[in-house]
């Protein structure tokens, strides 16, 4: 049952301009923006075949991003796993997932000298004014995008 008011209008009722301009104005003006995700890429055998671990990776890399920072994100294997609330011994694999299924690419390498975590790039934006390269179009089961061996710079991710 609807509620009535004093005036004998229900207050589930149409909104004023102003109170609709007032809940759009509440709604934009987010103080932590947000992260878009395209639907191309979210419905993909690549994206599907990924293992919760690495989907959660990918949204907390995306949320590292910002444009003219794509390339250069930085997120330690440490840190990843702080972030997902799950041991390095569960994060580690879920960052070679996404390498493989091409959603992610190394840009820079560790220094652990001078303790800076790897950066990488996400494939399916922007990078330093290049269109995305959507590595992640090219994934077949076992074919995967990078091939991951013990040589591998990615071998281990730390």
């Amino acid at each position: 049952m609807l509620a009535q008011s004093g005036s004998g209008k229900s207050s589930s009722g149409p909104m004023s301009r102003s109170s609709q301009r007032k809940a759009k104005n509440e709604f934009l003006n987010r103080p932590d923006g947000f992260v878009m995700v395209y639907r191309e890429w979210f419905n993909s055998a690549a994206y599907r075949d990924l293992s919760l671990t690495a989907r959660c990776l990918l949204m907390e890399m995306h949320i590292l991003y910002r444009p003219g920072r794509n390339g250069a994100l930085s997120l330690s294997v440490v840190n990843a796993a702080k972030r997902l609330n799950v041991t390095q011994r569960t994060v580690r694999p879920a960052f070679h997932e996404l390498a493989e299924h091409g959603f992610i690419s190394l840009t820079k390498g560790e220094y652990w000298q001078e303790r800076k975590a790897r950066e990488w790039r996400l494939t399916f934006l922007k990078c330093n004014g290049s269109e995305p390269t959507d590595e992640w179009r090219f994934w077949k089961p076992d074919q995967p995008v990078i091939r991951i061996g013990k040589k591998s710079p990615l071998s281990k991710v730390a």
